[in-house]
């Protein structure tokens, strides 16, 4: 019993050896290739800040735009003086026709057009409703977005003057009239993204798109140049001593698991603080969100790094499906409008879920319990993604076996055409 007992001890301990070598091993593979140490350092590390910069400061102020006064009074020179008050809008000129305002946006010189009617000032002394018309360039949504701001601000607020005259005139208060043409007042508060900006809503999800994308990608170069090196392009090595399956895995994990674990301090950390985006999430929350979506990603890239015979076939993964998963994710389009099929297409990558988890933490306050359904998708993930990679890990170990025990009894030159044949 207890030479038994001593054996299972010896077991658990060249186990723990074998898999601390096969985690060494990892990492000299991958600080020894220069493609995947851009692949896994510069692109986590530069993309984050040049998104940061090229989309500070996240909103469109000061857009041109052309003011068609057909009125010429000084009622609508007084509307075109508060539109160019307004910290959305810049009226680059008022003194231009139509045609003369749409060859100008033609050109790109202006982002917007504001028509002014000709009976703007007789509509008002009539008090008879009038139209300012606003045509926006939906080439960008930001500028249709100050564009309406900036006219919606101004026309709400020019006819609520004027309804306060007319209520003054008729002998009413001025604060009796401000209450009669403003009897609900609206207080726009925020919860999250407060500044409106672009980069504080899609920063976040490029990031956590970043970080999956990288580490299947780098997991796949590494695979398609063990198959490039090795002689008969196996992915495990034919080692006199036996990989087992699951120290071969959690060997390649803890590698993976180490690296990433210190670049998501940097990216969804200290990116957010040094740019001012929303930092609702504490370090524990962070921590229950981002460990099974690291560990889910790595075992799917483990999983998918078998089909990959060269060092490029697993950029075209990149290629195809970056997009995609940009859109998966529910941040570009809610999600109760997807359709059944796409709800279940988005559960296959762990991105989907962590973006979604990470925006509703960060940026919405969400507490550990309140984003429970998106941390308990990903550890399901982690558990359907660590069985295929064992799995698929485990029939590249036999194959390797195999091969190994063939070369004892058959010549190299045989086993090469069997290889080449599919036999």
């Amino acid at each position: 019993m207890r030479n038994k007992n001593i054996n299972i001890l010896s077991q658990i301990r060249d186990g723990f050896i074998n898999t601390i070598r096969i985690w060494m091993r990892e990492f000299r593979l991958i600080f020894s290739d220069v493609g995947v140490m851009v692949l896994i350092f510069a692109v986590p590390l530069v993309y984050p800040m040049l998104y940061s910069f090229i989309y500070y400061p996240e909103v469109v102020r000061e857009m041109p735009v052309a003011v068609v006064d057909m009125s010429r009074s000084s009622e609508s020179r007084k509307f075109t003086r508060n539109l160019d008050a307004t910290p959305d809008l810049k009226v680059l000129t008022a003194d231009v026709s139509m045609e003369e305002a749409i060859t100008l946006f033609k050109n790109r010189e202006i982002r917007g057009i504001v028509q002014i009617p000709a009976s703007f000032s007789a509509d008002i002394a009539l008090k008879r409703q009038t139209t300012v018309s606003a045509y926006a360039d939906m080439e960008f949504f930001l500028f249709y977005k100050a564009l309406m701001t900036g006219t919606s601000f101004v026309t709400l607020e020019t006819g609520k003057q004027i309804q306060v005259n007319t209520l003054m005139n008729d002998g009413s208060t001025q604060q009796q009239a401000e209450i009669t043409a403003e009897p609900l007042k609206l207080v726009d508060n925020a919860m999250a993204n407060q500044g409106g900006g672009f980069a504080s809503y899609g920063i976040p999800a490029a990031l956590i798109l970043i970080i999956q994308q990288t580490l299947i990608i780098a997991i796949g170069i590494l695979a398609g140049t063990a198959r490039e090196r090795h002689v008969f392009g196996t992915l495990v090595p034919m080692d006199r001593k036996r990989l087992g399956t699951l120290r071969l895995v959690i060997g390649k994990s803890a590698a993976y698991f180490t690296i990433y674990a210190l670049l998501c301090v940097y990216m969804l950390g200290m990116i957010p603080q040094w740019f001012g985006y929303g930092q609702s999430a504490d370090i524990t929350e962070l921590i229950a969100l981002i460990t099974p979506f690291i560990l889910s990603s790595i075992f799917m890239g483990l999983t998918l790094s078998v089909i990959f015979k060269n060092r490029e076939s697993s950029m075209m993964l990149y290629l195809f499906t970056s997009i995609p998963l940009l859109f998966l994710s529910g941040i570009i389009w809610p999600l109760s409008n997807f359709s059944p099929v796409w709800l279940v297409v988005r559960e296959i990558f762990p991105s989907s879920n962590a973006i979604f988890g990470f925006i509703k933490m960060n940026s919405l306050g969400a507490s550990i319990y309140e984003t429970r359904k998106e941390i308990l998708t990903l550890w399901v993930q982690a558990g359907v993604y660590f069985l295929t990679a064992c799995l698929v890990y485990g029939f590249q170990v036999k194959y390797s076996e195999h091969l190994r025990s063939e070369l004892l009894t058959h010549p190299y030159r045989e086993i090469r055409q069997k290889i080449r044949s599919g036999e």
